[in-house]
């Protein structure tokens, strides 16, 4: 079974050769994955990826590395980019959240600066651990 994830918290579980049923899970903030299980989606926000048990590799969108994260790591998923999760051999638990109200409220012409000085192809993934 392949578990499809929109990280804006909608579900799709797909199996193969059977139709796949959408799945609303707003109040889901954490997900337990069995071996190679695989999430995937794209956030609408910049939130929070950490990993409560096991591992997980993460790889997104544009970006040429990967990232493996252990149990107590984390990582920001940047809006707007496919992310894909994947269980390491055993169950792995991961769970979501918005950022810290620290990290809330930057002003946008600072990140404007920042988009224009790491040119048009440049897509970070930054570890908050």
């Amino acid at each position: 079974m392949v578990y499809w994830l929109s990280i804006d918290l909608n579900l799709q579980c797909c199996k193969s050769g059977s139709e796949c049923a959408m799945q609303t899970l707003f109040k889901q903030q954490s997900h337990t994955l069995s071996g190679g299980s695989v999430l995937s989606g794209v956030t609408e926000q910049q939130m929070i990826l950490k990993v409560v048990s096991g591992r997980v590799w993460v790889t997104f969108e544009g970006q040429p590395e990967d990232h493996w994260l252990c149990a107590g790591r984390s990582l920001a998923l940047l809006p707007g980019r496919m992310v894909v999760v994947q269980a390491d051999p055993g169950n792995s638990r991961i769970s979501l959240s918005g950022l810290p109200q620290r990290h809330r409220g930057r002003p946008d012409i600072l990140r404007a600066l920042l988009a224009r000085l790491r040119g048009p192809g440049f897509h970070p993934a930054t570890s908050v651990s």
